[in-house]
């Protein structure tokens, strides 16, 4: 397999991400512990409205992808889950709730240890909850889906923190931690798969937004190598390269696909051959939820990746695509 060729090795994650004032912007290896933007030089009604959580979990595995998130938008709170058969090629439970001003919506820190995130309704629970020794329990019910996994964090994918400007908005800070070791049930439409061996992924991400934000999105990785591309929004700040223990930076990146045909395969692509994927799906996700002042508009294929991220040679990973515009 070919050497890394990725920029330098990044430096270890600063306390917080706000002190005396000063944003601390750069990519960093390692988890930044005070995430509160109150020290940011914005004004406090217009902080409240446009501070932004979530807490993203997946789960990829030869039989398998799923992924759940909950999201504290301020003045609301959502969540889902869904559960896609990758044997059938089909989604077999896609789940989501809206939650005004939040009810039943908690969004924890990036640290691990006593970290409670919750999702509570009648329609779905989700609970992904931080123990000591980089453990982490999921779980999510609802009639149609439940999982009950344990994620633990493995020396092959330390976290990045990625603090990066927000045009329209003041900062966001991403923590990134890949190549979680999975053990557990999850079962969805009549079928139970045994989540051994599938590997875990989590992205915090905590930040002052703008209000119209969008991006494209592509996340993949096993025990071994992991990548997080992003354009749009924080890129290219958290592109990034795991491989075998090291965290390596990326520049930026271009995605190409048909919006009118998301199902068919992506580019992704880098300056002098730096990123170059083909990405091809196996089913998609999509959602167009309008509020009367907000709206979320997004479409995420699950499929696999093929080709090079910074020399190291990519075969058939499984992972996400997503192209995401949010007015909130």
């Amino acid at each position: 397999m070919p050497g890394l060729s990725a920029g330098p090795e990044l430096p270890p994650a600063p306390s917080a991400a706000v002190s005396g004032g000063e944003v601390a912007f750069g990519a960093y290896v390692g988890r930044c512990a005070d995430v509160d933007w109150s020290g940011a030089a914005t004004k406090a009604a217009w902080r409240l409205r446009q501070w932004k959580r979530w807490h993203y979990v997946s789960i990829t595995g030869p039989e398998v992808i799923l992924a759940v998130a909950v999201v504290d938008l301020g003045w609301a709170g959502s969540c889902f889950t869904y559960l896609f058969d990758r044997r059938q090629g089909r989604l077999l439970a896609d789940l989501s709730m809206t939650a005004p001003g939040g009810r039943g919506i908690t969004v924890a820190g990036p640290s691990g240890g006593g970290a409670l995130t919750e999702c509570r309704s009648r329609r779905l629970f989700v609970q992904l909850r931080g123990e000591d020794g980089g453990r982490w329990r999921l779980e999510a019910r609802s009639p149609a889906c439940t999982v009950d996994a344990t994620l633990v964090e493995t020396d092959a994918g330390p976290t990045m923190c990625a603090v990066a400007p927000v045009p329209g908005g003041v900062a966001d800070c991403t923590h990134k931690t890949p190549a979680l070791a999975v053990e557990g049930l999850a079962s969805a439409g009549g079928v139970r798969f045994d989540l051994h061996g599938a590997t875990g992924a989590l992205d915090h991400t905590s930040g002052l937004l703008a209000r119209t934000t969008s991006w494209r999105w592509a996340s993949a990785g096993d025990r071994r190598s992991a990548f997080n591309l992003t354009e749009g929004f924080t890129a290219p700040v958290e592109n990034v390269l795991w491989h075998e223990g090291q965290v390596q930076a990326l520049g930026p990146v271009q995605f190409a696909f048909d919006p009118r045909r998301p199902q068919a395969p992506w580019a992704i692509t880098g300056p002098s051959g730096s990123v170059d994927l083909e990405f091809v799906p196996e089913g998609i996700r999509a959602s167009d939820v309008r509020l009367v002042v907000a709206r979320s508009r997004y479409v995420q294929p699950v499929g696999t990746f093929r080709g090079t991220v910074g020399g190291v040679r990519i075969e058939a990973m499984a992972g996400v695509t997503e192209d995401h515009l949010a007015r909130w």
